[in-house]
């Protein structure tokens, strides 16, 4: 017994003996007293011997430097800037302009059953800001559409509508038109909604400008992560025609309109109908989709136009020029336009139906866009009839890959420059002799400006 414990009390470097490390775990668990002595001992056996040894730490005798008065500062100004977002969610007053916001914390539900989404203290937070930016903007309707990680930042993007679109400011002219296809008019095709970004919810949102055929287009040549400011420029090759703002509004356009997903049957494409209009549920309306069927590709259809390699969702319009006899018509055929409610294409979608004790939730997954899902739950939270439809991004902004990518090389040369040809240099005394003459007239140029002197 006695050599057991003169075993035990061997010491080391620190002077700390298994007996004496064991008599101060019991005597902390004793002066203590948790609720689960036996699960919480090795934590408690852990910060025994993290008191004997901190690791690079000297002791020099020194007390160590209190901390800066400024380093709460950051978290104080956050915590000042939600408290003032969040007091702002409040019931509006009878003359105070309302619109449509969409209810995030239920659609929250839906997506956190795929394991995507935001923290519910981070939802709550952008529908708040949300809540503001409506009514700042008086914006008709609005809703979350996602977030673009960023190098440096993240974008939180919102899609909204005006009651009444903001008027140009007074002496401000139009931008030139660029080159290639027109540029579509604000409400309609890429240009359809508003979108307005933020790198933090407690701050302001910036309206991103509409988006030009040429963006799109050039956005599809290059891959370039975001970077989290708006006015930050893009070193690419083929060269951007824009700054980082003009470049995310292009991403977001594409995937809006290949990610934006509803169930087959909630929508209808009436004749000489410019958008789909939703179809009521009842007798000879629509009946509503079964789970099951929303678990397949054949269930779900696209919200949106698609957009067409010019950069637009239409085909501009064109002139009627008849065509003499045996003429062929000028420049290749315009594409097909990609209609409202098309079928989406099952390979690039993974769909899934969940269950957790109440209505099923589908999900599908853009395999094309990473981070893109659309879900739809049929009587949530017990709602007779009621049906919810989502859509959310939390990504990159980058498609995935169908093959390496490799940058475009510069384009090849139309001509080859002209030869050099050898000159003899000119004598130094030949050289001096014209310098001294062009000083000399710029000296009397300057003499014959000096004011006449009075007598």
């Amino acid at each position: 017994m006695e050599d057991a414990k003169t075993f035990l009390r061997k010491t080391n470097k620190d002077g700390v003996s298994v007996y004496s490390h064991l008599t101060t775990v019991l005597a902390t668990l004793l002066d203590q007293q948790p609720s689960s002595a036996l699960d919480c001992f090795e934590s408690v056996s852990l910060s025994c011997k993290k008191a004997h040894y901190t690791p690079g730490v000297v002791d020099t005798g020194v007390a160590p430097p209190e901390e800066p008065v400024d380093a709460a500062a950051p978290i104080e100004a956050w915590c000042d800037a939600t408290s003032q977002l969040l007091a702002a969610v409040q019931k509006p007053s009878e003359d105070e302009p309302t619109g449509k916001v969409a209810d995030m914390l239920t659609e929250r539900t839906l997506f956190e059953c795929a394991g995507a989404g935001m923290s519910g203290a981070e939802t709550y937070r952008v529908y708040a800001s949300l809540v503001a930016l409506q009514k700042s903007k008086d914006l008709e309707s609005v809703r979350f559409f996602g977030k673009v990680l960023g190098t440096k930042a993240d974008y939180y993007v919102a899609e909204g509508k005006y009651n009444t679109p903001p008027e140009p400011e007074e002496g401000e002219e139009p931008p030139p038109p660029p080159p290639g296809a027109p540029v579509e008019e604000s409400g309609t095709g890429c240009n359809a909604f508003t979108y307005f970004v933020t790198t933090d919810p407690s701050g302001s949102w910036t309206a991103l400008p509409d988006v030009t055929p040429q963006q799109i287009t050039y956005s599809k040549r290059i891959r370039k992560y975001c970077t989290g400011e708006l006015n930050a420029t893009l070193r690419v090759y083929p060269p951007f025609p824009g700054l980082e703002k003009e470049y995310l509004r292009a991403l977001i356009a594409r995937i809006g309109s290949a990610t934006t997903l509803c169930p087959a049957g909630q929508f209808s494409m009436e004749e000489e109908a410019t958008e789909p209009t939703p179809v009521e549920v009842g007798e000879e309306g629509r009946t509503l989709p079964m789970a099951d069927k929303l678990g397949m590709p054949a269930g779900w259809v696209t919200r949106y136009m698609g957009i067409l390699d010019i950069g637009r969702c239409t085909n501009p319009p064109s002139e009627e020029e008849e065509a003499e006899e045996g003429e062929a018509p000028k420049g290749p055929p315009p594409q097909p336009e990609i209609p409202y409610l098309s079928p989406i294409d099952g390979s690039m979608w993974s769909c899934t139906t969940y269950m957790d004790g109440g209505p099923p939730v589908a999900v599908v997954r853009s395999l094309q866009w990473p981070g893109a899902l659309c879900a739809y739950q049929l009587n949530p939270l017990g709602a007779t009839g009621a049906e919810v439809n989502a859509s959310l991004y939390v990504g990159y902004g980058l498609p995935m890959l169908m093959g390496p990518f490799v940058m475009e090389a510069p384009p090849p040369f139309e001509s080859e420059p002209e030869e050099v040809v050898e000159q003899a240099d000119m004598p130094l005394a030949e050289e001096n002799k014209l310098f001294l003459e062009k000083e000399k007239a710029r000296i009397a140029e300057e003499a014959a400006a000096l004011p006449d002197e009075e007598a």
